[in-house]
């Protein structure tokens, strides 16, 4: 199951939430942020823009070594039979699980209602944001869908490739070694990684025969930094509702309360699904 809880955790983060049509109402008083309410939009353009000048070679070169040494002995072997692949009772959960997302998000809009315009604020609005049209969630559901797959599973060799790809950057984004190091540098040398398996991907998909394929890779990134700076403010909001920062404000609470109920929701949901499979 440890591959179901990666994906739970990717769904209860928010990866791809949904806005309501109707938004809030913000008045234009813009506030000084503080570290917590940096921007993801800020923060992920810092970091393309020193992935792009190699700020990260040397750490991507370790970690690569690492992943190559270990394929090489075999143990990678162990990672790849987590991937238990898709099902109807997961389809269901992640249906589910998007209904959860959609309400939640929608009480977070509401919460903003005639609040001044703060980089808090705005952080809401950043985290509940829907990035993607029809075409371009078709795509991000098609690539997140490799992540439950096997090596070798795949409808084609083209997306076979894409599933390899997948397996080494799980085994990348796990394997992040570094000793005493803050929590938003951890974030920042995750999102360099993720940046790095982007450029492989869409060079993989170059080459792909598969049309369909191909332009799925484009589409998904076409809006990959907006989704990382999304994740960026989404990390940031559960880690107030986790406790790991007092509220500042009164809104600020009712954020935390409001996102504290519906991880209680997806956690039992989490369970419903385990037991459910358990008993077969």
């Amino acid at each position: 199951m440890k591959n179901l809880s990666m994906i739970l955790t990717a769904l209860t983060a928010g990866t791809a939430p949904l806005l309501p049509q109707t938004a809030p109402e913000i008045k234009e008083i813009v506030q000084p942020a503080t570290v917590a309410e940096r921007s993801g939009k800020e923060a992920v353009g810092a970091f393309r823009q020193s992935y792009e000048e190699g700020g990260y070679a040397e750490f991507l070169k370790e970690l690569d070594d690492s992943y190559k040494a270990l394929k090489e002995s075999g143990q990678l072997d162990q990672l790849a039979e987590m991937r238990l692949g898709s099902s109807t009772k997961w389809q269901e959960f992640e249906a589910r699980a998007e209904i959860l997302q959609i309400d939640r998000n929608q009480e977070l809009v509401e919460a903003l209602d005639g609040q001044k315009k703060t980089p808090f604020t705005e952080k809401v609005i950043s985290a509940t944001a829907s990035l993607f049209d029809e075409t371009h969630k078709k795509a991000t559901d098609r690539m997140a869908n490799l992540r439950g797959m096997a090596p070798g599973t795949g409808i084609n060799s083209d997306e076979n490739r894409l599933i390899d790809l997948d397996l080494e950057y799980e085994y990348k984004s796990l394997h992040i070694d570094l000793p005493g190091a803050a929590g938003s540098e951890i974030r920042e040398k995750q999102c360099a990684l993720k940046m790095e398996q982007l450029d492989k991907m869409l060079a993989a998909a170059a080459e792909f025969e598969d049309g369909s394929l191909k332009e799925m890779v484009a589409q998904y990134g076409e809006h990959f930094d907006a989704g990382l700076a999304q994740n960026w403010d989404i990390y940031d909001l559960n880690a107030l509702a986790a406790g790991k920062r007092k509220p500042a404000d009164a809104l600020e609470d009712k954020v935390a309360s409001i996102l504290t109920r519906y991880q209680e929701k997806f956690s039992d949901l989490w369970r419903e699904f385990i037991a459910e499979n358990e008993e077969k």
